[in-house]
């Protein structure tokens, strides 16, 4: 009799166990894809000594967020450590998708008409078009990432600190947010700071000034990654973040959630007001910031959906139609185990008669 107990325990266990990886298997990894984003990164090995002996010292990050887009502005200070002349390239991805994060996925597209532009010392750097195929199958940098990369070239005297600026545009209409069975057609930007990793460590500042336009305000906005104790002000509709002392890694990843699809959205018209969007975004970095008061707000997870009753129908349904079998051979099992259980004990009671 015991060992019909334990057979019947084991049996429970293992149908369990399938009926569990069988969901597992079918659930899409959680988190942000298709966002529009940026990654920059070294294209050449022989560099890499270079990279390590440049510190950034200073970043500061000017986001401009509108429905379908948004308008990104950088400053970085960067300092040669060393007491030697530096030349090296850097590259910047024409197209592709750049997967990271952990738990949730964070898929970067890059798109080809972001209207790059980067400058140093005030003057703006050609920028060449190269192939490189080796770097779409660098597991350790990149995946999914294409061939085709702008690439321009980097210079610093000895000990010399710099001053480097970045403008582009990127699409963000094109977004998904994962969560469980749930699936949200949402705008996302996401800044990977991780691409920041290449540089001699750490990074000593990082400012984030994220500006809504267009009409959008708080409720608009789903969620914003943690980790840089952004405030608000509401006449600006500025947010503002920092940090300090930090070497990047995929959780460090600026990571935006907002608004909704928006199937009319035409990004090439967008790009054609190129020169309009970046002196907006030029006049935002030359505002006194550090003079403007920020309050303490409530800032919720990129990551999370809303959910809804059809969604959630949905789910219960193909929740059912995985366990069905299971549940449907469970009570089989239980009912031949407990006529096996009441057929002995009859016989058992039979015998003592």
């Amino acid at each position: 009799m015991k060992k019909l107990y334990r057979l019947f325990g084991v049996a429970i266990f293992f149908m369990s166990s399938i009926a569990a990886l069988k969901v597992a298997a079918n659930a899409a990894q959680p988190g942000v894809w298709n966002a529009g984003g940026t990654v920059f990164t070294m294209l050449y090995p022989e560099d890499s000594v270079s990279f390590k002996k440049v510190q950034m010292q200073d970043e500061r990050i000017y986001i401009q967020l509108y429905k379908g887009y948004a308008v990104v502005k950088g400053i970085y200070q960067f300092r040669n450590t060393s007491n030697e002349k530096l030349n090296f390239k850097m590259g910047y991805p024409v197209n592709g998708i750049y997967s990271g994060g952990s738990g949730d996925l964070n898929e970067v597209t890059i798109d080809s008409l972001s209207r790059f532009i980067i400058k140093a010392k005030n003057k703006r750097l050609p920028l060449l078009k190269e192939t490189h195929e080796e770097l779409r199958h660098n597991q350790d940098r990149l995946r999914f990432v294409v061939d085709n990369w702008i690439v321009w070239e980097m210079i610093f005297e000895p000990e010399e600190l710099q001053t480097v600026e970045v403008y582009f545009i990127v699409n963000t209409n094109e977004a998904q947010v994962r969560q469980g069975y749930n699936v949200e057609n949402r705008n996302a930007f996401i800044y990977l700071l991780e691409s920041g990793s290449v540089w001699q460590q750490p990074i000593r500042n990082g400012n984030f000034y994220i500006q809504l336009m267009d009409g959008l305000g708080l409720d608009n906005i789903n969620g914003i990654s943690d980790g840089f104790s952004f405030r608000y002000n509401e006449k600006h509709k500025i947010y503002a973040g920092e940090k300090v002392n930090f070497s990047p890694t995929p959780k460090d990843n600026l990571v935006l959630t907002y608004f909704k699809h928006n199937d009319q959205f035409e990004f090439e018209k967008i790009v054609s007001q190129s020169d309009t969007l970046f002196s907006k975004v030029d006049a935002l970095s030359q505002l006194y910031l550090e003079t403007v008061p920020f309050n303490e707000i409530q800032i919720n997870n990129p990551y999370e959906t809303e959910g809804s009753m059809l969604v959630n129908i949905s789910g219960l349904i193909f929740q059912f139609v995985v366990f069905a079998p299971f549940i449907i051979g469970f009570i089989i099992f239980a009912i031949a185990a407990w006529a096996i259980i009441k057929w002995i004990r009859i016989r058992k009671s039979t015998k003592r008669i």
